[in-house]
């Protein structure tokens, strides 16, 4: 774990980042869900970090990183630009990027707008564009039983009970505000003008039972970038990475080892 400072004086920043593992392969750089943060991404960093640098970091205003801009104020390019920043400031060229959900709307926009700094795209849960339910901001307002209610949502039945009760504490943590803010950004965001800039490969994972990014999403999102794999995991909801870590696993280090 490490603390990167962004900025200077009185307008400087925090950003919290899990980087751990060495290799002279392009860093794993792993991107987090609205509301969540980079706790999700702990067995991957666990896993993963023998063979190859796993870089994740909270995004602004998520986990232990600072704010960098009013709620109001928040985009998917914002955060694109965050996790820009953090490859700066940890000197890594050329990344792998991973995105889980609205994550993966930002590694999305980083791989069209960066190019030559996307070695390889993983999208999980995914979709060009991810509509947001007005049930979702309805239950905004009574954020203390939204955690609960977005738990149901995301899991698919067949996750086992234990694995919902360990992460189902942990995976949304942000407060209110960047919640709001942030299922507001993705309902703004439209990946479908940025697909056809992407050149890196590219695999798309998506859950067989996800109500929040059904699988057609997943399926509309490979068939929109040249050359990209979607494969739909059985009996998993809207956490993959936590709900199938097994298949997962398997299809993340193949990709690797194949395509980066």
């Amino acid at each position: 774990m490490r603390r990167l400072r962004v900025g200077a004086g009185n307008d400087s920043r925090n950003l919290r980042v899990r980087d751990e593992g060495e290799s002279k392969r392009p860093p794993l750089v792993c991107v987090h869900g609205a509301g969540s943060s980079s706790v999700v991404w702990m067995e991957a960093v666990r896993r993963l970090s023998p063979s190859r640098r796993v870089v994740a970091p909270d995004l602004p205003g998520h986990g232990q990183s600072d704010r960098w801009h009013p709620p109001d104020d928040v985009t998917i390019a914002m955060y694109r630009d965050a996790v820009g920043t953090v490859c700066a400031q940890l000197k890594i060229e050329r990344a792998v990027l991973m995105g889980h959900s609205m994550g993966a709307l930002v590694a999305l926009d980083a791989a069209a707008a960066w190019p030559e700094r996307v070695a390889g795209l993983i999208l999980v849960n995914g979709g060009l564009r991810l509509k947001v339910s007005p049930e979702v901001f309805v239950r905004l307002g009574d954020f203390a039983r939204f955690g609960k209610w977005l738990s149901r949502m995301v899991w698919s039945p067949s996750t086992p009970l234990d694995v919902v009760e360990r992460w189902g504490a942990v995976a949304f943590t942000a407060d209110e505000e960047i919640t709001r803010a942030d299922f507001r950004a993705v309902e703004r965001f439209d990946g479908t003008p940025l697909a056809a800039k992407v050149r890196a490969p590219t695999l798309i994972l998506g859950g067989a039972d996800d109500l929040m990014t059904p699988p057609r999403l997943s399926n509309e999102l490979a068939a929109a970038i040249s050359g990209a794999r979607a494969q739909i995991l059985p009996d998993t909801g809207h956490m993959l990475m936590l709900e199938g870590p097994e298949r997962f696993f398997t299809e993340i280090e193949s990709f690797l080892i194949t395509s980066t």
